[in-house]
C-alpha cells in the first residue's frame, strides 16, 4: 500500500467513522468468503475474487488506521509466517 493510498484511505475512515467502517470490513470479509467457497470447487471467477481481495485489503488497512496498529500487525505477520514455516519443517 502506497503512502498516497493510505492517505486516501484515512480520509475515508474520517468521513464515515470507525464504527461504520468496522461494519463495512465485516461485510467485505463475508463477500470474499462467498467468492472463495465456489472457487474451492472450481466454480469461482478469478475477477470476482480479485475484486473481493482488494476490498478486504482496503478494509484491513482502514482497521489498522482505526486501531493504530500498523507496526504491531507487521510484527505479528512475521511471527505467524515464521511459526508456520517451522511447522512445515517438522512435517518433512
Amino acid at each position: 500500500m502506497t503512502t498516497e493510498q493510505l492517505r486516501r484511505i484515512n480520509k475515508i475512515v474520517k468521513h464515515y467513522g470507525a464504527e461504520h467502517q468496522m461494519e463495512k470490513a465485516i461485510e467485505e470479509c463475508k463477500e470474499l468468503i462467498a467468492e472463495i467457497v465456489p472457487a474451492i470447487d472450481g466454480l469461482g471467477f478469478v475477477e470476482n475474487i480479485v475484486d473481493e481481495i482488494a476490498d478486504v485489503e482496503v478494509m484491513i488497512n482502514q482497521l489498522k488506521i482505526i486501531f493504530d496498529c500498523f507496526g504491531e500487525v507487521e510484527e505479528r505477520i512475521d511471527y505467524k509466517i515464521n511459526r508456520q514455516l517451522e511447522r512445515i519443517k517438522k512435517e518433512v
